[in-house]
């Protein structure tokens, strides 16, 4: 995994309309040890700061942050993918099959509700800290069918409630989107062609209290025929992380000068990595760890943590009660 540092030019303007292609999840070894039961959750775990992974088997697995053991299962799902974390310790799940988003409690075993993504496959979400508007990365319209359909978006619910405002990208398959502690959003929207290439990203910039999309230009030096698929959007404090090709993560700030800051190697045996999730000990702190999961070399499924920005080996990896898992969130001790 490499760490980037670049800055953001960003150029004002409206963003337009942009299907089915395969959804990028990586394929993974199922493990047999993985239960599957109704939903279950220690009640202890309620003053725990959790870690929710999700699994293509349709179960999401939660640990023990700091323990890394199984606190709960939650059940069930189609196809859970990204998750994203409120203010207060509430997990959003989004369920790509599913056309929804499921609500937990921080610990808690049963929704608290369910958010239908009407029309729509949600692949991820985000909630602003400072607001908690909740923001949703929609891949594709459910009505389409062809590769050339992309009629995905971005569906933000203004306090995560009623009807979302949608906003059209040019591409219209959004695959991730990132919050950072002051309310601006980052979007990213992948252009599919054929065996889960993606012939170009572009990105999208919301800031804070804006109604329109501004397209900007992330540059990056290791890619001369556009980005490569986009797997997750984090915010350290000070820069955003982007996470491609399920192994690099690229580091930028928004200022007119592109910059490059540093390259990192993440090394102990890692394989696929899918979308992250930055530890930072309070949401104004910043992030010192970075949690992953995915497949190793030889196939098998773990959960990874590192140090963040350092790198080099894990520090340590969850490798029980997984099946191709995906998505990961942190929900902070409440």
């Amino acid at each position: 995994m490499r760490i980037w540092l670049f800055t953001i030019t960003a150029a004002a303007v409206l963003a337009a309309c942009g299907g089915n292609p395969p959804v990028l999840v990586p394929a993974q070894a199922a493990h047999p040890n993985v239960e599957r039961r109704h939903s279950w959750m220690d009640p202890s775990t309620r003053n725990e700061t959790l870690l929710y992974v999700t699994n293509s088997n349709g179960l999401v697995s939660v640990y023990r942050y700091w323990q890394h053991t199984l606190a709960g299962v939650l059940t069930p799902f189609t196809m859970p993918l990204g998750e994203c974390v409120d203010a207060a310790g509430d997990v959003y799940i989004a369920d790509y099959s599913e056309k929804a988003l499921v609500e937990y409690a921080h610990g808690g075993a049963k929704p608290l509700r369910r958010i239908l993504d009407t029309g729509f496959h949600p692949y991820g979400c985000a909630v602003d800290p400072a607001t908690g508007n909740l923001a949703v990365a929609n891949y594709e319209d459910t009505t389409y069918s062809g590769y050339g359909d992309d009629t995905g978006n971005v569906a933000i619910y203004l306090g995560a409630k009623g009807k979302p405002v949608y906003y059209a990208s040019d591409v219209g398959r959004v695959s991730s989107l990132g919050y950072d502690d002051h309310g601006n959003l980052l979007i990213a929207d992948g252009e599919y062609e054929y065996y889960g290439y993606f012939d170009q990203t572009m990105f999208y910039y919301l800031p804070k209290k804006s109604s329109q999309l501004l397209s900007i230009d992330l540059p990056n030096t290791q890619f001369s025929s556009g980005w490569p698929f986009v797997d997750s959007i984090n915010y350290d404090g000070k820069y955003w992380v982007l996470t491609v090709y399920g192994d690099r993560l690229y580091r930028y700030t928004i200022n007119i000068k592109a910059q490059e800051f540093d390259e990192l190697q993440l090394s102990g045996g890692t394989g696929y990595v899918g979308g992250i999730w930055l530890y930072r000990q309070t949401p104004k702190a910043p992030a010192t760890q970075v949690v992953g999961a995915g497949a190793n070399q030889d196939g098998d499924a773990f959960a990874g943590y590192w140090k963040y920005p350092a790198g080099g080996n894990p520090y340590y990896e969850i490798t029980t009660n997984l099946d191709g898992p995906f998505g990961v969130a942190i929900s902070l001790k409440q």
